[in-house]
């Protein structure tokens, strides 16, 4: 576990790589993958965001998995007031050269639960190192000061949704993750 700064929680889970081809195989099997969109106003848009995901329900074992992280981040760490998933949990697929994610903050109301927003953000990686080229994930901590990670299988960054990050374009291969956001009442 590495606690950098107040903004994010790292966390090299050691989850095995057999784990993370059954969540990949269990995802592809699904054959729902599609373009990924740009919120609000959901639309494609390559500009800012070239990938493919698709929707995982909150209440299946690899949402639990997650979950535990976010509960073991906020219980030593946030100390956010947390209820639950706040949306479903997507699957994403970074492939080839140019896809990316440009800035963006997860900050949104939940699709689930009424009076209740989007609070921590989580990406756990599903590829190894050397499935991808580029595609490192940074996050904005302040105007001046960026971190980047070049994240490895199993891998698990939890931040707070409002906190701008991006995923930089792909050189080659192929970048594979969860993201998941978590959610309470609105901020006061």
């Amino acid at each position: 576990m590495e606690l950098n700064t107040k903004s994010f929680y790292h966390i090299p889970s050691g989850i095995p790589k057999e784990v993370c081809k059954i969540i990949k195989n269990t995802c592809y099997e699904d054959n729902g993958i599609e373009d990924s969109v740009v919120f609000p106003n959901k639309i494609i848009d390559t500009k800012i965001r070239k990938s493919k995901s698709l929707w995982l329900p909150t209440d299946g074992w690899i949402a639990g998995m997650l979950s535990h992280f976010i509960y073991h981040s906020n219980f030593n760490f946030f100390h956010y007031d947390l209820h639950q998933w706040a949306d479903r949990i997507q699957y994403t697929v970074y492939e080839g050269k140019g896809s990316h994610y440009d800035w963006h903050y997860d900050t949104a109301l939940s699709s689930f639960y009424e009076n209740s927003m989007r609070k921590l953000s989580i990406t756990m990686m599903l590829s190894e190192k050397d499935e991808y080229e580029g595609g490192q994930f940074q996050l904005m901590l302040s105007p001046k000061d960026m971190k980047t990670f070049d994240l490895n299988l199993g891998d698990v960054i939890i931040f707070p949704s409002e906190l701008m990050h991006r995923v930089r374009p792909l050189k080659s291969g192929t970048r594979t993750t969860l993201v998941g956001w978590f959610g309470g009442p609105p901020l006061r």
